[in-house]
Parts: structure tokens; sequence; C-alpha cells
């Protein structure tokens, strides 16, 4: 069984006693990440998928129902898993009930396929009682045999790349190949067939705008929401106009922003927003998406650079919940089309560039002059041939992925 980085993350003990709130894509992984904690823990019978309607009747009958499988115990507490418990009506109440009658004795892990936060208003009751963490798509580490993610990894950027650049192991590149035809979703990638990948592709992005957004939300027409997913494959790693995409479905940009959120709500696809600080002639507004299913992307070169946007968007996340500091994902891009694909960003402040390119390729003078305008900061080129690991200029680096993404 593939173990996943955000284990040790999520289930340290510094968070106390808050619900663990595991939210990602569905069929991410986010069950049996919760199954092992259970097992770990020995309390496997403390398993509880709300979709079935013999738990939510046994709720109905005892609001603390599931302390009669398995009474308190003293000096220890017994993991509880809620699994999407968010599609009950009064979800938040439930638990807070829950939560408030049996935190001495029970720690709860609460898992869904949608970001459960959408949910929350102001005075929300759940506050103060959860933390949230993201379970996205496998990473190369992950299937390497290699999840553990140190804190040291973000403290200083040319630290890292030069970190990174020793790094080596020969079954990474052939990982990184079958994450990139088969996806990080575990039950294709593990499968390891076309044909199989393939299929799964198409019923999950029905099962997701059927079952989870038609669900959840007050979308009618789930056939253009269908057809705007379909649409990115080909603007992968370009800007997006919302009144493009609306002229396009003969919808309106309103409309259109209403689904934009709806596929990032239900993890179907990312958006990342250009930085223009400090950059003249930057774009201001329009965001670049991605898509957590990669393979339904037919061109190479936006395949990888699609897979590298999720790689980071992982990594980030972790960063964040080991630190408590802020890191997030932008873009450069400036009116003359110059791009840097993607800025990671630490407490808002630029800390390192990243360029995608499927092949290994001179560095561009225009990343080099941006890197300068941001006060010097790296800027490392990530291609997809293996065995690249050179200095090109001063804080200028190209690497392969199999080495920047261990």
């Amino acid at each position: 069984m593939l173990q996943r980085s955000l284990f040790d993350i999520a289930f340290a003990g510094v968070w106390g006693r808050q619900m663990r709130f595991i939210t990602g894509p569905r069929q991410s992984g986010k069950t049996t990440l919760a199954k092992m904690k259970l097992k770990e823990a020995g309390t496997q019978k403390l398993y509880y998928l709300w979709d079935l309607r013999s738990v939510r009747n046994r709720y109905k009958a005892s609001e603390l129902f599931f302390t009669s499988d398995s009474p308190a115990q003293r000096g220890a507490k017994l993991w509880v898993c809620f699994d999407e418990i968010h599609k009950v009506n009064g979800w938040k109440n439930i638990l807070k009930g829950i939560f408030d009658a049996t935190q001495e004795h029970y720690q709860f892990i609460v898992t869904g396929s949608s970001k459960l936060d959408i949910l929350r208003q102001a005075g929300d009751s759940l506050s103060g009682r959860y933390f949230t963490f993201q379970l996205l798509p496998l990473s190369l580490r992950e299937v390497i045999g290699q999840p553990r993610i140190e804190k040291s990894e973000c403290n200083n950027p040319l630290d890292f790349i030069l970190e990174q650049m020793n790094r080596k192991d020969t079954k990474v590149q052939k990982a990184l190949e079958q994450l990139l035809a088969y996806s990080g979703f575990p039950e294709p990638f593990l499968a390891g067939r076309g044909d199989f990948q393939k299929k799964w592709s198409r019923d999950y992005l029905e099962r997701v705008i059927t079952e989870d957004i038609g669900l959840l939300t007050r979308i009618a027409d789930r056939e253009k929401l269908h057809d705007l997913y379909e649409l990115f494959p080909e603007m992968i790693g370009s800007p997006i106009s919302e009144n493009s995409l609306a002229s396009h479905l003969e919808s309106n940009p309103v409309t259109i922003k209403n689904y934009l959120r709806k596929l990032q709500d239900f993890y179907l696809a990312f958006k990342i927003m250009p930085y223009s600080r400090n950059i003249k002639r930057a774009l201001l507004k329009a965001s670049k998406w991605y898509l957590y299913d990669w393979t339904r992307i037919k061109d190479p070169h936006k395949r990888f650079e699609n897979y590298i946007a999720v790689e980071l968007n992982s990594r980030l996340s972790a960063w964040q919940d080991l630190t408590g500091t802020e890191f997030s994902l932008s873009y450069i891009r400036d009116k003359n089309k110059q791009e840097t694909d993607f800025l990671i960003l630490k407490e808002r402040k630029p800390w390192l560039m990243v360029e995608a390119k499927y092949s290994d390729v001179p560095i561009e003078n225009h990343h080099i002059r941006i890197s300068n305008i941001l006060g010097g900061i790296p800027i490392v080129q990530v291609c997809f041939e293996d065995n690249v690991a050179s200095q090109e200029k001063k804080n200028a680096f190209r690497l392969s992925a199999s080495r920047f993404l261990l």
C-alpha cells in the first residue's frame, strides 16, 4: 500500500484535540488514508460512511451511536472516521454535538470530496474545532516510497535547489513516466493500463458532476459545466478570459465565474493568479487553470506543465501545514507574452521561480531579467528529460523533474 506524505502531517500530535478534516479530489485516497490511521490505532470498526442509510439511522436512534461500538477508555483517545458526512443536512451541527460531548475520549477524522470549508459561514458552529488538510493526487516521492517531507526543505530556495540537484534514484524516471501516463489517482495508477485509465477518467468526471456537484449545489445546467471542463485541456498554460469562455459557451461571465468556482471547489481543477508587483506591463487578472487529472491533456508539453503544477501545489500545501508559513503558487506574464510558468510565494513574497520544459534547453533571458527584478531569487528550469543537473548562471539552474521533485 502506498504511503502518503499527509499521513504524518495530518495525524501529528501537535494538532491536539481538533478534528482532522481531510479534503481532496474524489478517489485520491482519503478513505484509505483514514482507514490506515484507524488500523494503526486499532479502531478499524470506528469507520462510518454517512452515504449509508444504516449509519444515518443509527445516528437518529442515538446521537453518540459510535460509543457503543468501542466504549471510551481511560488514558487514550480512540480514533473515529466520519466519511462523507457533509452530504447530510445539518452536518455541522451534528459534528458539533458529537465533538463537544466526546472530545475527551475520541479523536475524529472527517473526510469529503469537496472543500468542506465552502459551506462555512460567519459564526460557523465548528469554529475552533478542526484543522483542514488536503490530500491531492499521488506525488513522485510517494510512488517511489519516499513520502516524508521535511520542514527544512522550505527554509532557503537556493539550498533547496542545491539539495535537489544531488538527488538521484534510478527508478524515478520510470515512475515519472507512469504518473504522466496513468495520472496520480491511485486506482488507475496502480492498474497501469491505458484502457483502464481512459475508462476511469470518463466515468470519474460524470460521477463528480452528477453525484457531488449535482447533490451539493444549485447548478441546473450540468451539461454546460461539463462542456466548460472539456475546454480546459486545450487551454492549459494560457491565461483564461471569463468573457471569452462565456461567448464560446453562449452564456454570461457571471455564470461562467460561478461554474469555474465549482470546478475548483470540487477538485476538478485549480487556478493560479498572475504576480504583478514591480513588473512593468504585467498581466493583472487573467488566471491560468490546471486539471488534477492531467491525463485528459493530449499534448505532452502541456501535460507535463500541468503535472508540475499539481506537484508544486501539493508540496506547498505540505510545507504550509508543516511550518504554519503561508506558501502560494502564482505565475508571471507580461503584455509582451513573456512568461515564467510558476512563481512560488512565501508569505506573499517571491521565493522561487519555476519554468517547466519538456526538453532540456537553455534558460531564456527574460527569466533571468525577472529574477533580478524580484531581488535575485533563484530560477529553476525543470524538464522531463532524465540526468539533467546544471547551473547556467548565478541563481539559474536546469534540473530534471526526476531530481527536482524528490
